[in-house]
């Protein structure tokens, strides 16, 4: 039984050997976070696209469906379709035109970040819709199976499920024939296309499909803590979500999920101030730039070919 499988039967069985509510609440936020991580790394790590428009995709879900829920009285389940299907045409038309001007590294980042930040000013401002700066407090619990997910035994699993759904789809498609086509436009564009690869259309499907699932996780994650404000779109976020990645392992699916844990474990283990916590990311990034390229994961694949 490989280590993947002992993790998975870990995670499954961990809120029966915990009873601790700050634990499993580091456990959810984890999870939701590691749903993240693994749908960005699907756009940073297979096609080399460094967008800094998926926090804004993860807080335009979260609004959306709080939106309808308070403002509308929908249904969670309900709520959550149209918002992720109006992530999904903004990440389309944000996609299309990054890559109709064939916008690569600096300058894709750049952009991105430009169309979060203006989403971002739009959620402050509009304060008719979105309480502007001093968000939205989040009473209703959705339910399933005419049951209220209200324990941190739902809340748990609910996240766990989700993630799982994450990995199962980010694989499937990095596994698939369209995978090899991202493995040849992340090497080089112009060799997709002398292959006959549409480049555009593979970005583009592969921005959309990550922006969705960090949609999903935005929607449950807003639901789960009873609050959003419009930070979830800042750069900020956007950087967390890059330092996850940048330290459980690029070239992984299972690496984003180790070091979306490790982060979000870390400020509980050790004490920190928000001022000391950034410089400490930072300091992780860049020993993880410059000693641990392939990240977390990386080191387990080196001690595999050095044995």
């Amino acid at each position: 039984m490989n280590y993947k499988r002992l993790l998975a039967i870990a995670a499954l069985l961990f809120p029966l050997m915990v009873h601790s509510e700050s634990i499993l609440a580091i456990g959810i936020y984890g999870l939701l976070a590691a749903t993240l991580a693994v749908s960005f790394n699907l756009i940073f790590g297979f096609t080399g696209q460094l967008s800094l428009f998926h926090a804004a995709a993860f807080g335009i879900s979260a609004y959306t469906t709080a939106i309808l829920v308070t403002r509308f009285q929908w249904g969670f389940w309900t709520a959550i379709l149209p918002a992720i299907a109006l992530v999904a045409v903004l990440a389309a038309i944000v996609g299309t035109i990054c890559f109709r001007f064939k916008l690569r590294e600096f300058y894709f980042a750049v952009v991105t970040m430009a169309f979060a930040e203006l989403a971002r000013l739009i959620i402050m401002n509009w304060n008719d819709v979105t309480n502007g700066t001093l968000g939205m407090t989040l009473v209703a619990k959705p339910s399933l199976g005419g049951m209220a997910i209200d324990s941190s035994v739902a809340w748990y699993y609910l996240a766990l499920g989700l993630l799982a759904v994450t990995y199962l789809v980010c694989a499937k498609v990095v596994s698939s024939w369209i995978g090899r086509c991202l493995e040849a436009i992340r090497l080089n564009d112009a060799l997709g296309e002398s292959l006959g690869i549409n480049v555009f259309a593979y970005k583009l499907l592969v921005f959309v499909l990550g922006s969705v699932l960090a949609g999903l996780a935005g929607s449950l994650y807003g639901f789960y803590t009873g609050f959003i404000e419009p930070n979830y779109l800042s750069i900020t976020h956007s950087l967390d979500i890059v330092a996850m990645v940048l330290l459980g392992g690029i070239g992984s699916l299972f690496g984003p999920i180790i070091g979306a844990f490790v982060l979000i474990a870390l400020p509980h283990v050790i004490d920190l101030g928000a001022e000391i916590r950034i410089m400490l990311y930072g300091g992780i990034l860049i020993f993880v730039i410059l000693a641990m390229p392939g990240g977390i994961t990386g080191i387990r694949s080196r001690s595999k070919h050095a044995a």
